[in-house]
């Protein structure tokens, strides 16, 4: 099926698409999806409304008006799937703020993905319970793979770190990209003791190597199925890893917020908890004058949920422990003078400790997120 590709539209008006000419021989066709965006690579300069456009694993010829040069990508979104595709170009602009929409949108509508992608990925390297996918990775990659695992989630053995959220930001790969960026103008910083390899690296180098065998693989045998289903799950897990990272810019821009999601392993399997951390209070209206907040929601599996809420005045930390019942308060009520003790070890003094008693913690949440710029939008603006 031959492809048609148009320009990209006014900011106020979207032209009409374009129908390309029928080919007289059938031609392999890439999977797509009605408004998906992707980029394509033009294999041939234009010449008379005709080029190669590489989508995907897929040549097609399209015919187009643009001007286009072999080795150019572009970003497209598919408008027309029957009789022919149609696809329309997007500019950077435009695409980079439909990614960010993208992302948010994944978040939201996606809470538990990262819980998923991290049992799974626990599953992937075990040798006494291989999964259909586990053959196709090494012993180097399960050890490496397991090595990464045992940065991100909380166990007995590094539940005492106090790096640990430092570590797990690096090996999940929220900070990678920034890593890069530091080296352009400081290529020192590549020179140094190699790092070791975050789990979005390896999640894309899989991607990667899954394409490759694929290729050697017919669609119909069942190690080329599999190798599919294996290359589908790292593309997810790494958007998943990848959203992550937008939401956190979009958060640090909007509220001055880093937000993450810190899996916990518990002998039910793993739990996530829930770390909001504002690290600039004077951005839109506050209802308190606290000048720093870091708010914790546990999953429990013997307390169930719980809410923290530690906050900086001045020189003074103060912090509010919620429970959901009464058994749990009184649970943590004797704990309270520990803590105190604990703080007390800082350079701030110790102000207000207290346990109070919330039936709904879920609510008490929601009011939280309800305060953030981040989650009460509905989109982000792109009209100028």
């Amino acid at each position: 099926m031959p492809t048609a590709i148009a320009p990209p539209p006014n900011r106020r008006h979207i032209p009409d698409t374009q129908k390309a000419e029928e080919l007289s021989r059938p031609t392999p066709i890439p999977q797509l999806v009605l408004g998906e965006r992707l980029q394509v690579i033009v294999r041939g300069d234009s010449h008379d409304r005709k080029t190669l456009l590489q989508i995907k694993d897929f040549t097609l010829l399209a015919e187009t008006p643009l001007p286009l040069q072999s080795g150019e990508t572009l970003t497209v979104q598919v408008d027309q799937l029957h009789p022919a595709i149609v696809l329309r170009t997007i500019c950077a602009q435009d695409a980079e703020i439909s990614r960010m929409n993208e992302s948010l949108k994944f978040y939201r509508s996606n809470p538990g993905a990262l819980k998923e992608v991290i049992a799974a990925l626990k599953a992937l390297p075990g040798e006494g319970t291989p999964t259909p996918l586990s053959p196709f990775l090494s012993r180097t990659e399960k050890l490496n793979l397991n090595k990464i695992l045992s940065k991100i989630i909380v166990t007995p053995d590094n539940i005492t770190d106090p790096l640990f959220i430092k570590e797990y930001v690096a090996s999940l790969g929220l900070s990678g990209e920034r890593r890069l960026m530091k080296a352009l103008s400081d290529p020192a910083l590549l020179d140094g003791r190699k790092s070791d390899a975050t789990l979005k690296e390896v999640l894309l180098k899989l991607s990667a190597e899954c394409s490759a065998m694929q290729g050697a693989a017919h669609d119909n045998d069942q190690d080329g199925c599999r190798i599919g289903k294996l290359s589908d799950f790292a593309d997810h897990a790494a958007t998943v890893i990848e959203s992550l990272q937008i939401v956190n810019v979009l958060a640090q821009e909007q509220d001055g917020l880093y937000m993450l999601q810190i899996p916990v392993q518990f002998p039910d399997g793993i739990r996530m908890q829930e770390l909001f951390v504002e690290t600039d209070r004077d951005r839109g209206s506050r209802k308190d004058d606290k000048q720093c907040r870091i708010v914790l929601f546990l999953d429990m599996d013997a307390l169930g949920e719980i809410a923290i809420d530690m906050g900086l005045k001045g020189k003074t930390l103060c912090c509010t422990v919620t429970c959901p019942d009464q058994e749990v308060l009184g649970f943590m009520q004797p704990l309270l003078p520990a803590l105190g003790q604990a703080l007390s070890g800082t350079d701030y003094a110790v102000g207000v400790l207290q346990c109070i008693l919330d039936r709904n913690i879920g609510s008490w949440k929601r009011s939280f997120l309800q305060d953030l710029a981040l989650f009460t939008r509905n989109s982000i603006d792109v009209t100028i």
